[in-house]
């Protein structure tokens, strides 16, 4: 009875936790500026990853990071305006990449 008032109190807690909008600025530049910056001498940024908002959506996401210093750049973009979302230092990867 013990573990199931336990579990109950944390399915409640779960239930009830609250979301909060953020809002913070971002930079916005022309898409192939940005590509060429990120893979420029200065920051030497390779994409590992990438994805599609949506079959409808026009938004595509990436990953760009330096293995050699550890910096990445997650930016979103479109044909023509790609925006940075997050950039950071000591990057690590989780799944190591079989190679056939």
């Amino acid at each position: 009875m013990k573990y199931f008032l336990l579990l109950t109190l944390l399915v409640v807690k779960l239930a009830s936790a609250q979301s909060a909008t953020v809002q913070k600025p971002i930079e916005c530049t022309e898409t192939q500026i940005l590509l060429r910056g990120l893979g420029s001498s200065d920051y030497k940024e390779k994409p590992i990853w990438w994805g599609i908002e949506s079959e409808t959506a026009l938004s595509r996401y990436s990953l760009f990071v330096n293995d050699q210093t550890k910096t990445w750049t997650l930016i979103q973009f479109n044909e023509t305006l790609a925006c940075i979302l997050g950039t950071g230092e000591n990057s690590s990867r989780v799944f190591q990449q079989v190679k056939k």
